[in-house]
C-alpha cells in the first residue's frame, strides 16, 4: 500500500468507528473492529497471487 492510501484507510476507519459508535451497540463496534483487525492481519501475511506469479516467471527467465 502506498502512504496516501494508508492515509485515507486510517481516516476511513477512524470515521466509520465514531459514527457506528453513536448508531449502534459499543459491543457490535468492537465485534467489527476486531474482524476487520483479523482480515488485515491475514491479508498482510499471505502473500498475494501476483507477487507469486512474479517470483516464479522471474525463477524462469534465470534458468
Amino acid at each position: 500500500m502506498k502512504l496516501p492510501q494508508i492515509i485515507s484507510t486510517i481516516f476511513a476507519a477512524i470515521t466509520f468507528g465514531y459514527l457506528g459508535s453513536q448508531y449502534l451497540s459499543r459491543k457490535l463496534m468492537y465485534l467489527i473492529g476486531v474482524g476487520m483487525a483479523g482480515v488485515g492481519a491475514v491479508a498482510s501475511v499471505t502473500p498475494s497471487k501476483s507477487q507469486k506469479k512474479l517470483e516464479s516467471e522471474f525463477q524462469q527467465q534465470q534458468k
